[in-house]
């Protein structure tokens, strides 16, 4: 027995291919029965046809101006609530929620992962060699506000607010991103933000964590402000960052109690552990740079000679 039909009410919507205007016919949903929290004669969203909501499951489009067109299907137990868009192939099931957002391209949301609050899912393929990985939200992930782009990957207990993620990559574990309404925090490239980490974004200008280029924040660790991560960085344990403007690229290495703070730039092979200490407190740059390591209970409040440490 099927559990909804097509109604009567149909309306062309509007979107764009390559800047290109074009039309889709869509169809109002009705119940047929009692499930989960439908009632029988309830109305719910719109689709192109019945390929794009399963007769099976509790699945159901419960916002009136919610669409789903293009291939796009939602299966299961999945929600779809406010006024939300699934389009050009994106696939929602499991107990998924999307509210008042948007998931456009070929991309799988499923488990128990929530889409809230204007956040956008835009999944493109063909950017880099591994043309077939999918964009995938999964798990217990829950995106809020954010954008999550290309072939990016956000699962297990990940909760990502005021982000933009992009490219491959991935946050995932116990990660936090907390991104506000004047900074958002900025995931990219091949980076990976995992475990118990925590990414915090700071009010006012350029207050906006950026995690780039294979970089890796993992463990307990903490970054908070103007902090950028370039080219294969860690930063792990119980290390913290907290900006800024801090800038580390190129193999750097933070852990174990490890503190930066304040106006620092450390490139190329330079790794602080232990209770180490780099303190820019003053408005004046420390740069450190080679291969050096600073460990121990060492605090570096200046930019030491060539050679030192």
């Amino acid at each position: 027995m099927n559990k909804y039909q097509l109604t009567g009410e149909a309306r062309l919507h509007d979107y764009l291919v390559d800047g290109t205007k074009q039309q889709v016919k869509l169809w109002q949903v009705v119940a047929l029965c009692d499930f989960s929290d439908v009632k029988a004669g309830q109305l719910g969203g719109w689709i192109e046809n019945e390929d794009n909501l399963s007769q099976q499951g509790h699945c159901w489009i419960y916002g009136h101006e919610s669409v789903v067109y293009g291939g796009s299907c939602v299966t299961e137990d999945a929600q779809i609530h406010g006024s939300s868009t699934l389009c050009h192939q994106a696939h929602v099931s499991g107990k998924s929620f999307v509210e008042q957002s948007l998931i456009s391209g070929e991309c799988r949301i499923f488990d128990a992962a929530r889409i809230l609050n204007g956040s956008q899912v835009i999944a493109v393929r063909g950017l880099t060699a591994d043309d077939n990985k999918l964009l995938q939200i999964y798990g217990n992930a829950t995106i809020n506000a954010s954008r999550v782009v290309h072939q990016a990957q956000v699962f297990g207990n990940a909760l990502v607010n005021n982000a933009f993620i992009e490219h491959r990559a991935e946050v995932f574990g116990h990660a936090i991103l907390e991104g506000n309404d004047e900074n958002n925090i900025w995931v990219c490239d091949c980076a990976r933000v995992f475990d118990n980490a925590r990414i915090i974004a700071g009010r006012g200008d350029d207050q906006i964590p950026t995690i780039r280029y294979s970089s890796q924040v993992y463990g307990n660790a903490l970054i908070k402000g103007d902090c950028v991560l370039k080219h294969q960085v860690h930063i792990f344990d119980d290390a913290t960052l907290i900006g800024g403007p801090i800038q580390l690229d190129n193999k750097v290495q933070i852990y174990g109690q490890a503190r930066i703070t304040g106006n620092v730039l450390i490139e190329n092979s330079v790794n602080i552990y232990d209770k180490a200490a780099v303190d820019g407190l003053g408005g004046e740059l420390i740069h450190i740079r080679g291969i050096k390591d600073i460990n121990g209970e060492q605090r570096v409040t200046r930019s030491p000679f060539y050679g030192v440490y």
